[in-house]
């Protein structure tokens, strides 16, 4: 038997790594907005983020144009602060799988966000992959809500979508420019300087909480928020962006199943139904050879 050398090991590890931690995002935010406020979850799992990703930055040393400074505190804001102000809030009242599912369509917010302020052509089947999705998205919301209406954390999960698109069009203007983990790295940072307007009580809040939520955050901060972008960063100088994607198509289905065994939670049937629908549309969408993110 020939031993399989640790260097090949290397990329299916990292890819294995991010995603699950991805995966656990979902639950870890759930549980640690049962004890503390969605905007001091936010924030102090950037702190801890940004605090792990320095040494980084400082070996690195990668050089920031000042022209780019705006449009980077841009995609801070979006990106990090308005993201998970919308994601923490909205998981205070839709299970940890039904958000994954609604996040899963990112890609199909992107598309949209493009054809609207870019004016990128988007092909008839394209359109038809948003159509699937938001169908989808719109029974996640509706099941979420006991079948009474629209849940308002399913709507805020995807307005976050939206930031988490916005995010990903201005990435993509400096990504010929930059590496991928400078540029999440400063855009990391500009997000939790932008969060810092709702450090008021966050310490006696944390004084307060539950050890476990605690860790919870530094968990969040640390693997999640940095290391998965470390990892995910060094996945994608090598290996085809259209195979990565393929990837983070598990994270919905991992983080049903952390929700199930960690929280005792599931998505509603008719959410289930809906996420499949949603997922549908957005691999119909990117496997499409004329798609507009093939190589997104």
């Amino acid at each position: 038997m020939v031993p399989v050398s640790i260097s090949r090991l290397k990329l299916p590890l990292a890819v294995a790594i991010f995603t699950f931690s991805w995966a656990c995002a979902w639950v870890g935010i759930r549980a640690a907005v049962a004890h503390l406020s969605p905007p001091h979850v936010a924030l102090s799992r950037y702190v801890v983020a940004s605090l792990v990703l320095l040494p980084i930055w400082l070996w690195r040393r990668p050089k920031i144009e000042t022209r780019d400074f705006p449009i980077i505190f841009i995609m801070g804001l979006c990106g990090f602060t308005l993201y998970n102000l919308a994601i923490n809030a909205g998981e205070k009242t839709i299970t940890a799988g039904a958000a994954s599912l609604i996040a899963s369509t990112i890609p199909i917010f992107t598309t949209l966000a493009a054809s609207v302020f870019l004016k990128e052509n988007v092909s008839r089947a394209a359109w038809t992959g948003i159509a699937i999705s938001l169908s989808g998205v719109a029974l996640i919301a509706f099941g979420e809500k006991d079948g009474v209406g629209f849940s308002s954390g399913a709507i805020l999960v995807v307005l976050a979508a939206f930031c988490a698109a916005a995010y990903g069009l201005m990435q993509k203007k400096l990504l010929s420019r930059y590496n991928a983990l400078d540029l999440t790295t400063a855009s990391i940072w500009c997000g939790t300087l932008a969060l810092l307007p709702f450090s008021s009580g966050l310490w006696t809040e944390l004084r307060q909480a539950p050890a476990s939520a605690v860790w919870t955050v530094v968990f969040l901060g640390v693997f999640p928020g940095a290391i998965g972008y470390v990892l995910w960063s060094y996945a994608l100088a090598r290996m085809p962006v259209a195979r990565i994607m393929s990837f983070l198509y598990l994270v919905p289905a991992i983080s049903i199943g952390l929700g199930w065994l960690f929280l005792s939670e599931f998505p509603a049937p008719i959410s289930l139904a809906g996420g499949t629908i949603a997922l549908s549309g957005v691999i119909y969408t990117n496997t499409r050879k004329k798609g507009p993110y093939k190589n997104e």
